[in-house]
């Protein structure tokens, strides 16, 4: 607790504008305040210090504060001075606590079990005799005065309850292990009866604080004040603070001071059922404090009027927390109080005394708590009379624990207290406009509190739905002129009210969606288990006359006179209305997934023709096998992907039973087929993403193999892992075509393999690693193997969607300069062995075989345009721009010969991307800026081959004449062309070919061309 100094220097500071009407009473104060301190330091000194001989001076000095006290008690409270009741709230407020520290220690430690019985009505007494008195200790007699004025002021209720509370409760602690953080509790200091020595006393002190708990009116409330509502227990800890005010409730307290008629009587056998009484009563008045004025009240007993200063100072303090703060942690606390006495663990069969214990606890609560709290709600007892509304009672302590549930605390109390309340509930919404506005009041807000709990909304639906068909003795009365309302048990409630009250419900403008859908599924599968009853004669009679599966219910059932329906009849009607009447997020919930909507099919379609048609001509729409594909595909991870597969079967399979039993050639022979399809598609997700997910663990097993052989520099183990994962991409590559092709998406990455996360996270790394091989690795087979497993992967787009990081992989390798190894480790990291030029030109060389594969077997295209796109986006260039760079003499004759002959196969797979005017620009540059014969012959015959290709398309013949004339002068000067003197002859006669290739190719195209 804060403690509070009054120095002169604080009174100087607000004495101004009282001082010519309050000046002895500030003086009086500053004399209180000053024994009060000297009696703090005095009792620190024997507590703490260990010094017991001044028990006489504690005395003296207690006896010196309690003086201003009794002056204030003993006059009339209009003769009494002021400055005697300032000082008496000062010592109440702000020294409570050392006037009991110093009793206590003073006390006479076997005094409860010596005086079992302690009249509190009076002031006691101290008796004097003519003995000589020690200078040090007190005598028994002082000790047995001292026992008996701490019962006085705690039973006597000279005090408020919470003042007492605020004083007892920091001397039983340990230690600074209070509620609030950084402030002490205890004003004299930490752990003051701790030592072993005054075990005693602290039990004395525990049956204080147990006696005032049960026994005051507002004991309960006391420590609720203290504990929980005080301003100084932070927002962090208000649920700690509630559970260890509802350990209290739970646990046998044993030793206490019974108050009864004026006197405590002492007892060490407090028995559960006497406490959960005791307890309970208060608990009841609890439940209805919602309001602050209730809980913290503004005005003061008139003894203990406030002066203005004082009035301020407990105003600034008392508004540290709003309002509805205080309401939030009342609720809270009263949900969490019942969570824990309504706790019931599971069995144990070797030791089951916790169980029993527990069980024990719970039907006390129940018969002293419960149901004095709630019972009009359950229309089994009749309102007693007076001018008292039971029904708004119980009404406003359950929207104050369903408060409370809704700001941290389970619900399961909640939960317990609305299955038998639900039948008056249902009843209350039923009547609707008739209650008074307050009842409507409280209802409303009750359902606003349940609709904050989405996790509870099933066993909320169950709830209120058995509800609705549970028997009760008595009905709700609206006396108009009063506005109260009443139970009458003369007439018992009918079950056709009540469902009306759950239809209303269904139909409330507030309730969630969701919620709703769980009303349905709650009210379809009650049809359903009331149906299977042994006493639903006329559904089983029904059942053995038909030739086939009956429906629960007929169609003239269903439309036959609601006065004179059944329960069954009444709740069947009600579904086929919600199956009909219903928007989709009423029915399958805010969140509709495919086996919710399936269960809620395969559950409702047995209720009655109608809801039977309504669910086949569904089908069909729902799962059909496009929606199948757009959900599945929607799923990140292949472990979601058959999680959800295997949801959706089961729920699948169910709904085909159903369709299968219920057989209808008009209506159902399209969702059968529905089902069928719907079932082998959803059973191939399942399969593919088990297969994806061992696709992916040989991946890892088989890339760590490949880093081990490259670590011990074993080429042939290299190649066989090799091998085997470029069988392993051929594979998943194929498999990815073949879900396209049976899918008829428009693109592979539609159907992407497993999880993309998951899968990039193995591909990305395990490209570099395959570099790593073409760069350190000087085998063709090992180099073959690891371009198709790069090819593969990267027609599959598995690396990323977009191509991203093959094309960032590829440009960033394509551009490292091949007289620095250095350029090339900055970008590989990893490699261990040396690195030459020569390694990096064979490096770049088989790269653009990976390229050049996609330009064979890319039939889409779509990954050329993707790593396009890349270079426009990211290098503000084509991707034919980033090869005709590498045509350059600063490259290796084998990079340039490698470039143009991709570059021809680039052109062709990507046309008209790449113009024909272009690659003979790129042929008049090589020839005359490279000094490499071989790279002429290489263009020579990439520009021969575009020629063919162009006419085997039947686009050479519609090519502008700039560009046949442009293709015609290369072809005469390829084939009047001339080596350099030296050179051998080779070259230039393959020069001279590819010349006359393209010669023929365009007097074809001519003759052709003139014929037509």
């Amino acid at each position: 607790m804060r403690c509070f100094f009054f120095p002169c220097y604080v009174y100087a500071c607000i004495c101004t504008p009282l001082l010519a009407t309050s000046m002895v009473s500030l003086t009086r104060l500053e004399e209180v305040a000053g024994k009060a301190e000297t009696l703090r330091c005095v009792l620190r000194s024997a507590l703490l210090e260990d010094a017991p001989r001044i028990e006489v001076t504690i005395f003296e000095q207690l006896q010196k504060l309690l003086e201003h006290w009794f002056s204030s008690s003993s006059t009339s409270v209009a003769a009494a001075p002021q400055s005697d009741d300032d000082a008496h709230l000062l010592i109440e407020q702000y020294y409570l606590q050392e006037v009991f520290a110093a009793m206590l220690f003073l006390a006479d430690e076997s005094f409860p079990q010596q005086n079992r019985t302690v009249r509190v009505e009076t002031l006691p007494r101290l008796e004097t005799f003519d003995i000589v008195k020690s200078e040090f200790y007190v005598d028994v007699h002082v000790r047995r005065y001292c026992a008996e004025m701490l019962l006085y002021f705690c039973f006597s209720r000279v005090c408020q309850t919470h003042r007492v509370v605020q004083a007892l409760y920091p001397l039983l602690l340990h230690g600074n292990r209070a509620l609030v953080s950084g402030e002490s509790q205890n004003h004299v200091g930490e752990g003051l009866f701790n030592a072993p020595r005054f075990l005693k006393k602290k039990k004395f002190l525990s049956s204080l604080l147990n006696g005032v708990l049960t026994t005051l009116l507002d004991g309960v409330m006391g420590v609720v004040r203290v504990l929980l509502l005080d301003d100084r227990v932070e927002e962090g800890m208000t649920m700690d603070a509630a559970k260890q005010i509802a350990s209290l409730f739970y646990t046998p307290l044993r030793r206490a001071w019974l108050l009864k008629e004026g006197s405590v009587t002492y007892t060490e056998c407090l028995t559960l059922t006497e406490q959960v009484a005791l307890l309970s009563a208060q608990l009841v008045n609890l439940l209805a404090c919602v309001t602050e004025k209730s809980v913290t009240p503004e005005v003061e007993p008139a003894q203990h009027r406030l002066p203005l200063f004082l009035k301020m100072q407990s105003n600034r303090q008392g508004r540290l927390l709003k309002r509805e703060t205080i309401e939030e942690r009342l609720q809270l606390g009263i949900a969490t109080i019942l969570n824990a006495t309504l706790h019931l663990p599971p069995r144990d069969k070797e030791d089951n005394s916790v169980f029993a214990r527990s069980y024990k606890c719970f039907c006390l609560y129940n018969r002293h708590l419960l149901t004095p709290a709630f019972r009009t709600l359950t229309l089994r007892v009749a309102t007693g009379g007076g001018d008292r509304d039971e029904v708004l009672l119980a009404l406003r302590r359950l929207l104050a624990l369903a408060r409370g549930c809704t700001l941290g605390p389970s619900p399961r109390a909640l939960l317990l207290t609305l299955e038998p309340l639900s039948p008056g509930l249902l009843e209350l919404l039923a009547l609707g406009d008739a209650l008074p506005a307050e009842h409507c009041a409280l209802l409303e807000g009750i359902l606003a509190v349940l609709w904050e709990l989405p996790a509870q909304f099933e066993e909320l639906a169950h709830i209120l739905v058995r509800g609705a068909l549970t028997s009760v003795r008595g009905s709700y009365t609206v006396d108009r002129v009063q506005m109260k309302v009443f139970v009458d048990l003369q007439c018992a409630s009918p079950t056709a009210v009540r469902i009306r009250g759950l239809r209303r419900l269904v139909l409330h403008a507030a309730i969630p969606k969701d919620a709703v859908c769980k009303v349905l599924m709650a009210t379809a599968t009650m049809c359903q288990q009331r149906a299977a009853m042994s006493n639903a004669v006329a559904v089983e009679e029904r059942g053995r006359s038909s030739n086939s599966a009956a429906f629960l219910y007929t169609e003239e059932e269903l439309e036959g006179n609601a006065d004179c329906d059944s329960e069954e009849i009444m709740l069947g009607r009600m579904v086929e209305e919600m199956c009909l009447q219903l928007s989709a997020e009423e029915l399958f919930g805010t969140r509709v997934t495919l086996d919710r909507v399936c269960e809620v099919l395969s559950k409702v379609a047995t209720i009655s023709y109608a809801c039977w048609r309504w669910a086949v001509l569904l089908i069909p729409r729902v799962l059909a096998v496009d929606v199948i594909h757009a959900i599945f595909t929607a799923y990140a991870s292949a472990m979601e992907r058959q999680k959800a597969a295997r949801a959706l079967l089961s729920q699948l399979q169910q709904l085909s039973s159903v369709v299968d039993a219920l057989q209808d050639d008009v209506v159902d022979t399209e969702a059968a087929t529905t089902l069928e399809i719907c079932i082998a598609t959803v059973q191939q997700y399942d399969s593919d993403a088990y297969t994806d997910d061992a696709t992916f663990s040989e991946w890892r097993t088989t890339l760590r193999m490949i880093e081990e052989s490259l670590e011990v520099s074993s080429t042939a183990s290299l190649v066989v892992h090799l091998l085997a994962l470029s069988r392993g991409a051929a594979e998943a590559a194929s498999r990815l075509s073949r879900k396209h092709l049976a899918s008829g998406r428009k693109t592979v990455s539609d159907n992407c393999l497993g999880d993309a996360k998951e899968c990039s996270g193995v591909v990305q790394p395990a490209m570099w690693l395959l570099v790593r091989v073409l760069v350190e690795v000087d085998d063709a087979c090992a180099a073959v193997a690891a371009c198709t497993t790069l090819t593969w992967w990267s027609l599959a787009r598995l690396d990323s969607v977009d191509s991203s990081f093959v094309s960032r992989l590829v440009l960033d390798l394509l551009g490292v300069d091949e007289s620095s190894p250095v350029a090339l480790r900055s970008i590989l990291s990893g490699v261990t062995s040396a690195v030459t030029p020569p390694r990096i030109s064979c490096m770049k060389v088989r790269l653009l075989d990976v390229l050049l594969g996609l330009c064979d077997y890319d039939e889409e295209g779509r990954t050329l345009r993707n790593i396009d796109d890349y270079c426009k986006l990211e290098r503000k260039c084509t991707l034919y721009d980033a090869l005709v760079g590498l045509c350059g003499s600063q490259h290796s004759p084998i990079v340039q010969v490698a470039a143009l002959h991709l570059i021809g196969h680039y052109t062709i797979a990507t046309y008209p991307r790449v113009s024909l005017a272009a690659t003979c620009t790129l042929c008049v540059d090589v020839f005359r800026h490279t000094t490499h014969e071989m790279a002429k012959a290489a263009c020579a015959s990439m520009l021969s081959h575009v020629a063919r290709a162009l006419e085997t398309m039947d686009v050479l013949a519609a090519l502008s004449d700039v560009d046949l004339e442009l293709l015609h002068r290369m072809a005469e000067a390829m084939c009047s062309y001339r080596g350099a003197v030296g050179d051998g002859d080779d070259h230039e006669s393959v020069i001279h070919h590819h010349g006359r290739c393209i010669r023929s190719v365009l007097q074809h195209s001519f003759h052709v061309l003139r014929e037509a």
